[in-house]
């Protein structure tokens, strides 16, 4: 389960990073249609990969609990709690 959920991580993080990327990108080029297309999709992508996140594994932040009904933020255990009790 935890591989699952690190690869999970890991798939987010690269998507926010080409996201962030073509951002950047869009900075310097505004009028880049194609490169708006691409940040779209990716910003979408990204989306889609935390909410299938928090569904599998619970919230990616604080502010993730707002759209809930509890604020569970603190319902599991922090990284550095599972290794004490491994």
């Amino acid at each position: 389960m935890e591989s699952g959920r690190n690869e999970l991580l890991k798939k987010i993080q690269c998507s926010h990073f080409a996201a962030y990327d073509m951002l950047l990108y869009l900075d310097t080029h505004p009028d880049d249609k194609k490169a708006f297309k691409i940040f779209q999709t990716l910003v979408k992508k990204t989306q889609e990969l935390k909410c299938e996140f928090e569904k599998e594994y619970g919230p990616l932040s604080q502010f993730t609990t707002a759209y809930q009904n509890c604020f569970n933020w603190l319902d599991s255990p922090w990284p550095w709690e599972k290794e004490a009790n491994k």
